[in-house]
């Protein structure tokens, strides 16, 4: 392994561009490799720990002494083997990635962010730290569309999940303006997973966003390119159009109609039509929501909105 280790990381030094190329990806992919291995230790490790202990809380007539020396053998050697995966990790991390993450070639600065992302999602214990993530923050600002992509679709799992939240605030904090300032890129697909990543900041990191942050993706929704009008709809729905019964429960028309739930939907959304003051655009917006919210096709409801009259309870 070692030999193997070694040739790969001096190939991924090489001026030829192909052999640094196939180095890398194979370096990579053997860590990726490797963090599978250390996933299938670190459960075995816990459950001889947990099984050591329950024996070791046994009663002195109950206990098993032989049993007791098998698991704490099998404990330590699951152990010496972690350590040495770890090793291996932080030695091809340091000697392959720090090196190749800003290579000249963009196709292995891809590969680099890519795996970077797996490695964080699914070893998070070891990976997902600061001292990792700020590789993928500084490769934001990638001249190459199809890096700055592959660093946001390597985030998106992570800020995707409750459990690992805690983790991201201080990268969060860091890199925020620039991932909300590339819901403006230039390359639709990295505007588009921008869009997709500012969602999921909403949903678990709500208190960082400023207004001014979703002011910028709000206005979206008026874009001519329709897969980010549709993304821009989808973060409109969680931050202003989700439905709460209780604003409508005592809602009725003057002549003492009830309301059906979707009508304070609709009458924000003529207001935030009417603030956002491109009038001629309004194609746009229905378009962004229009798969993404039923309120859009509640024919009842908009009829009844123009039909009847306000009642006691709603403003005029």
């Amino acid at each position: 392994m070692d030999n193997v280790i070694s040739l790969l990381t001096q190939l991924s030094d090489s001026q030829v561009r192909a052999f640094r190329h196939t180095s890398t990806m194979a370096a990579l992919k053997l860590m990726t490799a490797l963090v599978d291995v250390a996933l299938t230790v670190s459960i075995n490790l816990d459950n001889t720990a947990r099984q050591y202990d329950s024996e070791r809380a046994k009663s002195k007539d109950k206990r098993a002494a032989d049993r007791l020396e098998v698991l704490m053998t099998k404990r330590q050697e699951l152990e010496e083997n972690m350590d040495e995966i770890k090793n291996m990790l932080t030695y091809m991390f340091k000697s392959v990635f720090v090196h190749r993450y800003r290579d000249t070639l963009p196709e292995i600065r891809s590969i680099c962010m890519q795996e970077i992302g797996t490695w964080m999602k699914k070893f998070h214990q070891n990976f997902l730290d600061d001292s990792y993530l700020k590789y993928i923050g500084w490769t934001l600002h990638d001249k190459v569309g199809d890096v700055r992509l592959k660093c946001l679709q390597s985030l998106e799992p992570l800020y995707a999940s409750e459990e690992l939240k805690g983790k991201l605030e201080l990268f969060t904090s860091k890199f925020k303006d620039r991932i909300v300032s590339m819901t403006l890129d230039k390359e639709f697909d990295v505007a588009v997973e921008a869009v997709k990543l500012v969602i999921s900041i909403l949903k678990f990191h709500q208190e960082i966003l400023s207004d001014k942050d979703c002011e910028h993706v709000y206005e979206l929704v008026y874009s001519s390119h329709r897969a980010v009008a549709q993304a821009a709809g989808e973060f409109l729905n969680e931050r202003l159009f989700l439905p709460d019964e209780e604003a409508v429960r005592d809602l009725r028309t003057k002549r003492g109609k009830k309301r059906l739930p979707n009508t304070p939907l609709i009458r924000d959304l003529v207001q935030f039509f009417i603030e956002s003051e491109l009038h001629e655009h309004g194609s746009y917006l229905v378009d962004s929501l229009i798969e993404s919210n039923p309120m859009m096709k509640d024919w009842e409801c908009m009829t009844d909105l123009l039909i009847e009259e306000p009642g006691p309870m709603e403003e005029g």
